[in-house]
């Protein structure tokens, strides 16, 4: 497959919170992003969407995420264990996984690290990953 990264909407706002993409379900994000002030807090009013693209094309697939899950040592204070995994349900038979960007940083000069935006969230292009 060949998904690059995503954007977090949250109750139908684009936020500028992107998110790292693991596979076909699941991707990590701030929990800051999500709004969260305690790991063990529940956001169930809020209406959180993964929009997913290919990069560069302006093409995103929309999907609703249906679990939050928050470092349980996260704190919004000081921002400690500022992190979360979302996951979605990509609606597909076909599992994939997404290279994450190995730690090592001389074999990251082919690796382009870029900030993605919605340039319109009304009308997101249907692409099948």
């Amino acid at each position: 497959m060949n998904v690059k990264g995503g954007i977090l909407v949250r109750d139908g706002k684009r936020t500028s919170c992107e998110l790292g993409v693991v596979d076909s379900q699941s991707a990590i994000v701030s929990a800051l992003c999500m709004g969260f002030t305690a790991s063990d807090e529940t956001l169930s009013d809020v209406k959180f969407e993964a929009y997913l693209d290919a990069g560069g094309d302006g093409e995103y697939a929309k999907y609703s995420v249906e679990k939050v899950t928050v470092h349980p040592h996260y704190n919004s204070t000081t921002f400690a264990n500022d992190i979360a995994i979302i996951s979605y349900n990509s609606g597909g038979n076909v599992k994939w996984q997404n290279p994450i960007a190995p730690v090592y940083g001389y074999k990251w000069d082919s690796v382009a690290f870029v900030r993605r935006s919605l340039l319109d969230m009304e009308k997101p292009t249907r692409v099948q990953f």
